[in-house]
């Protein structure tokens, strides 16, 4: 699974970038977010415009329980996801993400980029009110495929990370193919990635010296 996150891209960079309309929320130089912390997502709403908010990152359905991400295949082939494949997609901004390889009592860290500076993950997300009429709950998910060679040596899956015209097919309302959606899920070029090493919980907020700004 993918450990934690960071983003650090400007707001006009991401909106800019992902075409948003509308900026309801967003934290930029968050050098790493964890599961169960808000993150920032864009979406689409029912009038057609992207939004750019926060999310609960941990995907919480009335009917599921939470999950953190999801695995493409398992998703896919799950009929109680299909509403939400079919109208609920977003985009997750992120400069980089880790991964953590347990080693006896110890941890060890590897930090994982794009070559090209910031990106998107896909997800799905969900927004609903308890009967009780306590607060509205917005959560989202990241969805997982298979690890390329850059990530495999530590584990066997890693974020379904898009580019520029796959995140435009996958935000797109009118796509409900659930075949197509799949297929722009796949592992990212090998060469098109680079992971390091981290020696201590330090380096993880250096990951701003060499992450660019998106284009």
């Amino acid at each position: 699974m993918c450990h934690s996150i960071a983003i650090l891209a400007d707001v006009q960079d991401v909106m800019k970038q992902f075409r948003v309309d509308r900026l309801l929320s967003y934290n930029s130089t968050r050098y790493e977010v964890k599961p169960t912390e808000s993150v920032s997502a864009v979406m689409v709403n029912r009038k057609g415009e992207r939004i750019l908010d926060e999310f609960r990152w941990g995907l919480m359905p009335f009917w599921a329980r939470e999950a953190v991400c999801g695995e493409r295949d398992s998703i896919f082939s799950n009929p109680t996801f299909e509403r939400i494949v079919r109208k609920q997609r977003c985009l997750i901004p992120c400069s980089g993400f880790y991964i953590g390889v347990p080693e006896g009592k110890d941890t060890t860290w590897i930090r994982v980029k794009m070559r090209s500076g910031n990106f998107a993950i896909a997800g799905l997300y969900d927004v609903w009110r308890a009967p009780s009429g306590e607060e509205e709950l917005r959560t989202c998910m990241m969805l997982m495929t298979e690890a390329n060679d850059v990530v495999l040596p530590y584990q066997r899956s890693m974020p379904a990370i898009l580019d520029s015209e796959q995140a435009e097919a996958w935000l797109a309302p009118e796509q409900k193919d659930s075949r197509q959606l799949r297929s722009l899920l796949r592992p990212v070029d090998d060469l098109l990635m680079v992971s390091s090493l981290l020696g201590s919980a330090q380096e993880k907020l250096d990951i701003s010296a060499d992450v660019g700004v998106l284009a």
